[in-house]
């Protein structure tokens, strides 16, 4: 299904869009496309997987795991998480408000916190739990948001919760931000406060914004900014801090939401920020207060990847030659790409529904990568989005590119 008429279909009745869409899955499976597929084995370079019209699982090469850093299958990190299982046992128990907060979960939020230079952070267990928490925990109705139009989904969820009047805006032009401001700022009743968010790495092809510029305009108007690194965190940066000590702006936001499963290679999320945001979002906001605090396991996995991040900062430059070397062999082969900074590289080849099709067929050849298709991209920009690893050998980049070109030459896509 093209997206135009994926946007058709959302305005149909619910139970005719139940049924056509259940439809459509069920001939997905059947035509093997990867939906529903299910991983054996650690997250790494290489993976088992098997479709759901299939028993069996078959390896392939990954170029599309968030584990930037190889830490989700680090010999360090996975033992530090068996000492904690034999320590600490399996879950907490309870929410932070209640029972679920230990020693553990205080020193790893403070060392979160130091990442950008604030003062104290809040551990939730996924990234769209974290925005919902400082979105529903920091704003109310008399409040209005400026959004960056890629945000991830769940802060637009979070706006919709909060009722909260809210606005967009387009990173690509940072200067468009001074007449929203101003035009909220004449209509806003005594006492509003502006709030504006960013992605730092774009998640949908690796770009870094203007974030200077950005935060001198905010600063000007007075806005409270929360920066979204998710994937920025141990991806960019000289020792991995992200986008902040990238661009030399540490301590320069109010607030900073990132997640601990991608570079970190674990689960969970935080936010983090002056002690004075922290305390109302560990007191007010729902989505922290009631919900169990991540598992002792998590915290060691979280922990010890910060030590090896500590440690051995080459991977994060292991990465970036990666990225690079990788972006000069795909154009090499002529294809078209955006070449950004973090470990993400999006590919294009064209048409509606051309990725989906050749991402099925490099899958069946031993390929594992990513598209990204309407809603995630807007109609017409479709991608197949590759996720490098620092651990990547050459060998590897070479097999990779080389599929790709000979099979989107095969299929007539390049």
């Amino acid at each position: 299904m093209d997206s135009r008429a994926m946007i058709e279909l959302d305005r149909k009745p619910f139970k005719e869009r139940l049924a056509f869409q259940y439809s459509m899955y069920l001939k997905e499976v059947e035509a093997g496309y990867m939906v529903g597929r299910q991983g054996f084995g650690p997250v790494d370079r290489r993976m088992k997987y098997k479709d759901l019209n299939s028993d069996e699982f078959n390896e392939v090469l990954v170029f599309g795991s968030n584990s930037y850093l190889g830490m989700s299958n680090d010999p360090y990190v996975k033992r530090k998480v068996i000492e904690a299982v034999e320590s600490y046992g399996i879950g907490t128990g309870g929410s932070p408000a209640f029972s679920g907060y230990t020693k553990q979960h205080r020193e790893l939020e403070l060392r979160l916190a130091k990442l950008a230079e604030h003062d104290d952070a809040v551990l939730l267990p996924g990234g769209y739990m974290a925005n919902l928490c400082w979105v529903t925990g920091l704003m109310n109705r008399n409040d209005v948001i400026v959004y960056d139009k890629n945000s991830h989904a769940s802060v637009i969820n979070a706006i919709k919760m909060a009722g909260v009047p809210f606005y967009t805006f387009d990173p690509e032009d940072i200067d468009g931000l001074e007449p929203i401001f101003e035009r909220i700022k004449s209509r806003a009743k005594p006492g509003t406060q502006i709030f504006s968010t960013v992605e730092g790495v774009r998640s949908t092809d690796g770009l870094i914004i203007d974030l200077r510029r950005y935060i001198e305009i905010c600063k000007r108007h007075d806005i409270i900014t929360i920066l979204d690194d998710a994937h920025g965190i141990g991806t960019v940066g000289k020792t991995g801090r992200g986008t902040l000590e990238h661009l030399d702006l540490l301590g320069q936001v109010d607030l900073r939401m990132s997640t601990c499963s991608k570079a970190i290679g674990a689960q969970g999320a935080f936010v983090s920020g002056s002690k004075e945001h922290i305390f109302l979002l560990r007191n007010f906001s729902y989505p922290y207060l009631f919900t169990s605090g991540l598992a002792q396991p998590t915290i060691a996995a979280i922990s010890a990847a910060l030590d090896v991040m500590e440690r051995e900062p080459e991977r994060i430059e292991r990465l970036h030659e990666n990225v690079r070397y990788m972006q000069d062999r795909l154009e090499q082969q002529g294809m078209r790409i955006i070449r950004g900074e973090s470990g993400i590289i999006p590919v294009f080849f064209g048409e509606d529904g051309v990725v989906r099709k050749l991402n099925k067929e490099l899958y069946r050849r031993g390929l594992f990568a990513n598209i990204m298709e309407y809603p995630m991209v807007p109609p017409g920009l479709e991608r197949l989005r590759l996720s490098v690893m620092s651990t990547h050998t050459r060998e590897e980049i070479d097999t990779a590119v080389d599929m790709i070109a000979s099979t989107a030459r095969e299929m007539g896509y390049l």
